[in-house]
């Protein structure tokens, strides 16, 4: 990054030096960049350029590993597409790990029908994979720090152990998969267990609109009350999020609609090729695993980048120089008619205008503007479609020059340090189950067990209480919060415990339940559950007898949410001897 594309940004006002480390472990590849703060100076983003085995210096790596039969990781990265690295994988039989990340998905997410992702090495787990690949990183940041700065191994040695790590997510990532990733990068060396608080999260979406205004390239757009969407067509994820420009200088958005997430990104175009070459050369020399991937691999580095319209003919090569006219195949190469290469596309590109509809909130219009990035956003065809689909709607769609792999590790930097980004909008429905009055006339009470309270009422279980409602706006640092009660025998435990409930649909039920039944009702999860010891607060309610002459107290407390970062926290608050108290803040694992 250059002087003049950080020159909107103040200099550094903290006391010390710090060093923080952004990570973007794609579907398909990998990028990371780092910037050491120094107080009085403007910070300066550096991405790493050198992996091992790379012919030319990049910004990227392939996110692919190499596993022995032992379990053992014996290539990453750029050495995966090495020569000598390939001859001893197919010697050894080594297992080749790629489009690892999306077994991480959540279990809400569904892939795209009959296609599947490739398996995973034995005996290695999801989570396995990320501590190596994290571990791979960690190595490569701290060989390029140590051997760029004059004092490199010093800045290291001295800022390594209190320096903070941002981690990209696709916008369809919850709390359960931040924290296996932040349980990755703690077995990966980057940081102690202790240090697990300085793991940061950002969307790729939100990284990548960060750069994009970062470097100028929209400067054009970036209007005071402007809008635009955001769509990042990743390799393995549509994320897609609108923003709202509140501030040019400095620099402040909010989201303008709740952020979506398909997986429907460019390695699924590659598993609809693979799924019509395995039909289209079944039973012939082809038919077999070793000459479909590198029919696979040719369509990826060719035809795939080079189709631009229905019209176009496209050619796969396969091996030797065979000709079987029956089957469309001259000297080696299968011809694919433009109607076929469409199918390929049809179910990401129909994704990507089904996340676009942000633009639009109840009949009108919210956005004029759609920047695209990512890999798939470079296909001649995906983005002709788009601009067709903009002009249709009166929609600018504009797919910003230079490269958009590193911007998403540079917007992650800009994203910690710059705190742009004030107020999102909220995805989901949150809040707990609750007791309510039983009433024989409400129909949504049929089939469910009534039960007395102390006082002798009859009385409902797992009925919903919102704390915070779906598609509301929440600056940064807000935190949602409800009162309850808890009646409790005088003799009884006080340790208190509450479930927290995400709700994805529209507009909840009035019961998470099904009637009769304690599973929950499609839609709801557990997050997390929130703690506390409410017995010295129990001292200030007064003893009360119920009407078979049992001592209980009815005590209060807050449920308290907080969602205006990217990680959803809860906790409990109660008073105590006229001091307010509060419980363990929880991270909210969705």
């Amino acid at each position: 990054m250059s002087e003049s594309d950080r020159s909107h940004r103040s200099p550094y006002n903290g006391p010390d030096r710090k060093l923080v480390i952004s990570i973007d472990i794609g579907t398909t590849f990998t990028a990371a960049s780092f910037c050491i703060l120094q107080p009085g100076q403007v910070p300066k983003f550096e991405e790493i350029l050198r992996w091992p085995k790379q012919a030319t210096p990049d910004a990227k790596v392939p996110s692919v590993l190499y596993y022995d039969k032992h379990g053992k990781a014996c290539a990453f990265g750029a050495e995966t597409d090495d020569d000598e690295t390939i001859i001893n994988s197919e010697t050894e039989k080594w297992y080749i790990s790629e489009w690892w990340k999306l077994h991480l998905r959540p279990s809400h997410l569904p892939i795209i029908r009959n296609l599947s992702l490739p398996p995973l090495p034995p005996m290695k787990t999801v989570d396995d994979i990320f501590t190596d690949h994290l571990r791979y990183v960690t190595k490569q940041v701290q060989e390029y720090i140590t051997t760029t700065y004059a004092d490199g191994g010093n800045i290291w040695k001295t800022l390594s152990p209190t320096m903070y790590v941002i981690l990209t997510t696709p916008n369809g990532w919850e709390g359960r998969q931040q924290n296996r990733m932040r349980q990755a990068a703690i077995k990966a060396g980057l940081l102690d267990q202790n240090g697990g608080r300085r793991v940061k999260f950002v969307t790729e979406a939100e990284a990548a609109v960060l750069y994009a205004a970062d470097t100028g390239s929209i400067g054009d757009w970036l209007v005071e009350d402007g809008h635009l969407i955001l769509c990042d067509c990743g390799g393995g994820t549509i994320d897609i999020t609108g923003y709202r420009i509140t501030s040019l200088k400095p620099m402040r958005m909010e989201e303008s609609a709740a952020s979506r997430c398909y997986l429907a990104g460019a390695v699924f175009v590659t598993q609809a090729a693979r799924a019509f070459l395995e039909k289209r050369l079944s039973g012939t020399e082809w038919d077999n695993n070793d000459a479909l991937q590198r029919a696979v691999s040719h369509f990826e580095k060719n035809a795939k980048r080079k189709f631009d319209s229905p019209e176009t003919v496209s050619w796969i090569q396969l091996d030797g120089f065979k000709s079987v006219p029956g089957l469309g195949i001259t000297r080696g190469r299968l011809r694919v008619s433009g109607e076929d290469m469409v199918s390929f596309f049809e179910s990401s590109l129909k994704s990507v205008k089904e996340g676009l509809e942000i633009a639009f909130e109840n009949g009108n219009k919210l956005a004029d503007k759609v920047i695209l990035v990512g890999g798939l956003a470079s296909s001649p065809y995906m983005y002709s479609e788009l601009v067709k689909w903009g002009e249709e709607f009166g929609i600018s769609v504009s797919r910003p020059d230079g490269p958009t792999v590193k911007a998403v590790a540079n917007g992650a930097l800009a994203w910690h340090i710059d705190n742009a980004v004030t107020s999102r909008v909220s995805r989901s429905h949150y809040g707990i189950t609750i007791n309510v009055d039983a009433d024989k006339d409400d129909k949504d009470q049929k089939g469910r067990k009534f039960w007395e309270n102390y006082q002798g009422k009859q009385r409902v279980s797992d009925a919903w209480s919102g704390i915070v409602e779906k598609n509301i706006k929440i600056q940064q640092g807000k935190e949602f919060s409800k009162s309850y009660c808890v009646e409790r025998a005088v003799d009884a435990s006080l340790i208190h415990e509450t479930e927290i409930y995400v709700y994805r649909r529209a507009k909840p039920p009035k019961f998470a339940t099904f009637p009769g039944k304690k599973a929950l009702q499609p839609g709801f999860d557990v997050i997390c559950n929130v703690t506390a010891d409410l017995t010295e607060c129990a001292e200030g309610y007064p003893i009360l007898k119920s009407l078979k002459g049992k001592e209980y107290r009815r005590i209060d407390f807050d449920i308290c949410i907080a969602l205006g970062e990217t990680e959803i926290t809860a906790r409990m608050r109660w008073e105590e001897n006229g001091v307010t108290r509060e419980g363990p803040v929880t991270i909210a694992y969705e």
